[in-house]
């Protein structure tokens, strides 16, 4: 992925979410419609693996490319 000039490496999962989160703009998905989007085959995971891997993105890219909506 890239950013202006600078490339941004990304594990796996993380940039599956990212990919799959750009590829819906303007959609609102709560946890669970992600986890079974992107992990329904894998055992042991849970919500807040989502906040991690979107925390990830964040601190990769130095931006907001993702807006939380609380509540």
């Amino acid at each position: 992925m890239r950013l202006s000039d600078q490339q941004v490496r990304l594990p796996k999962k993380t940039f599956e979410l990212l990919f799959f989160l750009a590829q819906n703009p303007n959609v609102a998905f709560n946890r669970e419609e992600l986890l079974r989007k992107l992990w329904s085959r894998e055992q042991g995971v849970n919500q807040r693996t989502i906040d991690v891997h979107v925390r990830k993105i964040r601190e990769k890219t130095g931006q907001e490319l993702i807006t939380t909506i609380k509540g």
